[in-house]
């Protein structure tokens, strides 16, 4: 796993999305350059190594198509981008586990799938 600091990446690889503060695609961590040396680049850092876990899991091409498809799902059932992006699976698993600084050495194998939404 490689992490860089860019600004410019961040927005790059997220359609120009101010708001996100990390981005992982196997093997790299990107993360927003001014969180660099803070608490938060830790979480923000350990929210992206849950998402590189569910990429080899999935063999980085299944969860990138489960991720688009699950978006685009929650969106045409009238979601904001928000709701849908809050809604995948894999961000479930990441966001609930984000501050826990342990939970990747006690995960199990496909463990995103304990998030699966209700509905």
């Amino acid at each position: 796993m490689i992490v860089l600091y860019s600004n410019f990446l961040t927005r790059f690889l997220t359609l120009g999305s101010q708001s996100v503060n990390g981005f992982a695609f196997f093997p790299f961590i990107i993360v927003r350059r001014e969180l660099r040396d803070t608490i938060e680049a830790v979480y923000v850092i350990n929210h992206e190594r849950i998402h590189i876990r569910q990429q080899v899991e999935l063999l980085l091409i299944f969860f990138s198509v489960v991720y688009i498809i699950s978006y685009a799902r929650g969106r045409l059932r009238g979601m904001s981008k928000r709701e849908a992006y809050r809604s995948i699976i894999f961000e479930r698993e990441a966001y609930r586990n984000m501050y826990d600084l342990r939970y990747l050495k006690r995960r199990k194998l496909f463990s995103f799938l304990n998030y699966k939404s209700s509905s």
